[in-house]
């Protein structure tokens, strides 16, 4: 019956969002336990069913030194829960909605607006950490508990169509209408109970993690004001699906003034350039970031004023101005020449006036401070592609994946890379690899064929080829059911 909801949940994932719908068919009824429910490798399973249809139905934001912060700040937390072993996916996505959401088996996603919104780096992690906790405590699960009598299969239906709405309420919607059994509510809601829980738990992993605590009852007031000023219409997405009252956040402070503050261990400044790095990635119109940039440059404080600089850099790259874009950065290189921000901000613009080489020499040299950074060799790895050098690239690219790093984009670009060496049984394989981890199984399979014929007598390539193949397929069948 375990693997029978997995494979339920992962079809109704599978399937478009109009053709979702609880199975009819006579089944025993659910457990009372969301932990006798499934085990932990069917609940990543659940999870990445779900990140592999956000994929498809979303964009997310691939900016290599955006989703390395996000990443460590989430790892860093993470490593302080109460399930440190878990194995974590943090994301981000272009949403201007104040919202971030947790799927089954560790997958967090974050909106831009979140990060956009947030004052400092303690708030950010106060709701990273608090995401965690439903995680931890397996919280989306045991809000079906409820439903004693429901069938597992339709179980499973409402729980996709419950993450599906985290991330787009209109299509969660429309595909809860399909299973709803009577009052069941379009969008899930954590209960009063598991918000205390994630609140409690959350405030102990951003303590240890060396955050303030005082941030999350600060932050979550801050939203509360906002939605009464801009009016209902406009309440943050955080609290249609976290609802914060004046009694919760009061017993959060209560709880905040009850901890020891722990020193600030992060490098505070980084928030606030990448928060300016995404605010350039977000406004699509020139002229409008640059009046943005002159205005808050007018009215800098000592905060976020190395910030607004950088931004203003930014800003003015991103409109074609490239000798402006390098004066306003000078200052800040001048300042901390070995912050690595501002040196990907210095091959950036050498790559946009056709300078590869100086970009080369620039991530080279970078590569000695930061050994395998993960932005910096990405960044680097596309100046080598561009420019041939396929065997330097494809070595990073190694590194990467022996520190663990399996994103698609890493296996994206060694086919890229595999491809210009010659290599196209493997250029096919890695290219699979990305067509999976983006959720299209089926374009998976195409090129693991397309890689075994290209394998030629190589026996062990080939035999490679088919486990690998064999995976691909019995995940597609069970999608596909």
């Amino acid at each position: 019956m375990k693997r029978l909801f997995t494979l339920t949940l992962l079809a109704c994932l599978s399937l478009p969002l109009t053709q979702t719908h609880a199975l009819d068919i006579a089944l025993p009824e659910m457990g009372d336990s969301a932990g006798a429910l499934i085990s932990p490798r069917e609940e990543y399973d659940i999870g990445q069913a779900f990140f592999w249809r956000l994929q498809q139905s979303t964009e997310l934001i691939e900016d290599p030194e955006v989703n390395s912060y996000i990443q460590s700040l989430g790892y860093r937390l993470a490593a302080n829960s109460d399930e440190p072993g878990l194995d974590y996916t943090f994301f981000m996505l272009p949403d201007p909605a104040v919202n971030a959401f947790a799927a089954p088996g560790g997958f967090i996603g974050v909106n831009s607006g979140l990060l956009l919104t947030a004052e400092s780096e303690s708030e950010l992690a106060s709701v990273i950490a608090h995401e965690i906790a439903h995680i931890t405590q397996r919280h989306i699960l045991r809000s079906f508990e409820r439903h004693k009598r429901m069938t597992i299969p339709r179980t499973a239906a409402m729980i996709a169509a419950a993450l599906l709405g985290a991330a787009d309420p209109r299509a969660g919607s429309a595909a809860m209408m399909a299973v709803q059994a009577g009052d069941i509510q379009s969008q899930l809601d954590y209960s009063r109970a598991h918000e205390a829980e994630a609140d409690n738990l959350g405030m102990q992993t951003l303590v240890e993690s060396g955050f303030d605590p005082n941030a999350m009852p600060s932050f979550f007031e801050k939203l509360q004001q906002a939605s009464r000023y801009y009016g209902g219409d406009n309440i943050p997405e955080f609290l249609r699906t976290h609802p914060v009252t004046t009694s919760r956040i009061a017993d959060a402070r209560g709880r905040a003034v009850k901890y020891e503050m722990k020193p600030q261990l992060s490098d505070r400044k980084q928030f606030y350039l990448i928060k300016e790095k995404l605010r350039v990635m977000m406004m699509d119109d020139p002229a409008d970031l640059l009046e943005h940039y002159k205005s808050a440059m007018s009215r800098e404080d000592d905060t976020n004023k190395e910030a607004v600089r950088y931004g203003y850099t930014l800003a003015l790259l991103k409109s074609g101005q490239h000798t402006l874009a390098r004066e306003a950065l000078q200052p800040l290189l001048d300042k901390d020449k070995d912050r690595l921000a501002y040196q990907l901000a210095l091959a950036d613009i050498e790559m946009s006036v056709g300078r590869v080489e100086a970009a080369l020499e620039i991530y080279e040299d970078n590569q000695r401070l930061y050994p395998d950074d993960q932005a910096l060799t990405m960044e680097q790895v596309k100046a080598l592609l561009r420019t041939g050098r396929a065997f330097e690239a494809d070595k990073l690219l190694q590194t990467q994946i022996e520190l663990g790093e399996t994103s698609r984009h890493v296996y994206k670009l060694l086919a890229q890379a595999k491809g210009q060496m010659g290599q196209k049984s493997q250029s096919h394989s890695w290219l699979a690899e990305y067509y999976y981890e983006s959720g299209l199984l089926r374009a998976a399979a195409d090129q693991l064929q397309l890689a075994a014929q290209a394998a030629g007598n190589d026996e062990y390539q080939r035999a490679k080829i088919a486990s690998r193949l064999r995976e691909v397929e019995e995940t597609l069948a069970q999608m596909e059911q």
